[in-house]
């Protein structure tokens, strides 16, 4: 028994610098994978609206996203400069934050945020509890200073407990055309062996949306394989679909008996897509018939033209 269930998330991602070697802020707001809001302070301008939502109640909705990480640009520059002084730094050093609500595969709400300082955990907020938890000693000045700010503790719970899934609900409304469902391509390609016997055959699926897929490699008895079996990373192509490859290691034994499916489920379709690799042997023995074929059907026609002759000759003697 497969499945495949893809729950709905929104990330925002946010980062404050101090120093010349990067940018003084960035920031990005994604629902899923597609990209909401996009700021870079090196770049000339403002974060841009995208085409998607490039309408009246999408503008509206995206200029409450916007004036939302613009403060955030203030909070995280503030987290940044107290860090490092705290650490007594100068120089180039970065702080980072990562915010996420969704819904689970239960249908239950849940929403978190970490912060990191030069790349390693440093605080966390747990929106159930409403406490700040420090990851290092270091860190616990942080935590303490934010827990004393109650008009911040009570906008992070409020955006984290109601405001997140609203902006989620509204972006899943708003971006439906780019998040339409594509449905994969699937096909099998083969390595000849190096060195050795084996042989190894790739499972290549390409061009679904969204991201989420289960690819299984089936034995005898439609088995899911375990062994010999290696995949890859979900990767992107450049339209916006994605592709992934996973790969059997056939060993010599089971080369001309046992036959390999490749299973493919997604939510682009109903059922699922499943594509057969059959042993070599029995390619092998159509051929060798075909190829005996066509030698009686020539050695036949040689033997027929042949008494055919005879026979011409002894009706019409010289």
């Amino acid at each position: 028994q497969f499945s495949i269930v893809a729950p709905h998330s929104l990330h925002r991602h946010c980062i404050a610098t101090q120093g010349t070697l990067y940018p003084k802020n960035i920031q990005l707001v994604m629902i899923d994978d597609v990209i909401v809001y996009y700021y870079n302070s090196s770049a000339e301008q403002e974060a841009i609206v995208p085409e998607w939502l490039n309408h009246p109640e999408g503008i509206e909705f995206w200029q409450e996203v916007h004036r939302n990480l613009k403060f955030n640009r203030y909070v995280m520059d503030t987290a940044v400069r107290v860090t490092s002084e705290h650490y007594n730094h100068s120089h180039d050093h970065f702080y980072q934050a990562h915010g996420r609500c969704g819904w689970k595969s239960d249908g239950t709400t849940e929403a978190f945020m970490s912060h990191a300082y030069d790349g390693k955990d440093f605080v966390s907020f747990d929106v159930s509890t409403r406490t700040w938890t420090a990851a290092v000693s270091h860190a616990v000045f942080y935590k303490r200073k934010r827990e004393t700010d109650l008009e911040d503790l009570v906008r992070l719970v409020i955006h984290y407990e109601s405001g997140c899934i609203r902006w989620l609900e509204k972006l899943l409304e708003f971006s439906v055309t780019v998040r339409e469902p594509k449905v994969p391509a699937v096909s099998l390609f083969e390595r000849p062996p190096h060195g050795n016997s084996e042989v190894e055959v790739t499972c290549h699926v390409t061009g679904f949306y969204p991201r989420a897929v289960q690819v299984e490699w089936l034995g005898a008895e439609g088995l899911p394989m375990v062994d010999g079996v290696n995949s890859g990373e979900v990767l992107p192509n450049g339209d916006g679909s994605y592709q992934l490859r996973k790969s059997l290691t056939v060993p010599q034994e089971a080369q001309d008996t046992q036959s390999y499916s490749c299973l493919v489920l997604h939510s682009s379709i109903a059922g699922n897509i499943t594509v057969t690799w059959a042993p070599k042997k029995n390619l092998a023995n159509v051929l060798m018939a075909i190829v005996i074929i066509v030698s009686v059907v020539l050695i036949l026609t040689v033997l027929f033209k042949y008494l055919v002759w005879r026979r011409a000759v002894a009706q019409n003697p010289e």
